[in-house]
């Protein structure tokens, strides 16, 4: 698993050399720029047990109770902006992924997708913080003026 090293002090800012191109920045020239490690990659393409574990979450949580399925669980129907390309996207893939008595819309299927995204980020973060700072949490507590787990109403 990736390591993120979170430090109090301000990394050089990075320019580059040819202001009016605009190239790819290699991951070598963040590392070198950032003082960073490298510690592992994460592959861009995704695979197809990521796939089949996505349709089975969405066929989990997908219950129908006489009418339109709904995603079981689910207590908010919020709006989220997003670009016309991605939701395009989205009606592609919940075309891939439905099956014979099983046909999950693109919202269904973007809330599902978007709750594994959240979930692996605050871990990966939770995990970092634990890592770099022990008392990370007694500190946000202190810092809003509070004692740790001091419940106001």
């Amino acid at each position: 698993m990736a390591r993120l090293v979170i430090t109090d002090s301000p990394k050089p800012r990075l320019e580059l050399v040819e202001p009016r191109t605009r190239r790819r920045i290699t991951p070598e020239e963040v590392e070198k720029g950032l003082g960073a490690e490298r510690v592992g990659m994460i592959s861009s393409g995704g695979s197809p047990i990521s796939a089949y574990a996505l349709r089975q979450e969405l066929f989990r949580r997908l219950r129908s109770t006489g009418g339109r399925p709904a995603l079981d669980g689910t207590d908010m129907r919020p709006k989220v902006p997003m670009k016309r390309s991605q939701w395009k996207k989205l009606e592609r893939l919940a075309e891939l992924v439905k099956g014979d008595n099983f046909h999950p819309t693109p919202a269904q299927l973007a809330s599902v997708i978007l709750d594994t995204g959240i979930d692996r980020i605050e871990e990966a973060l939770d995990s970092a913080i634990a890592k770099t700072k022990p008392n990370a949490a007694a500190a946000a507590e202190s810092d809003r003026g509070r004692e740790p787990n001091d419940e106001r109403r």
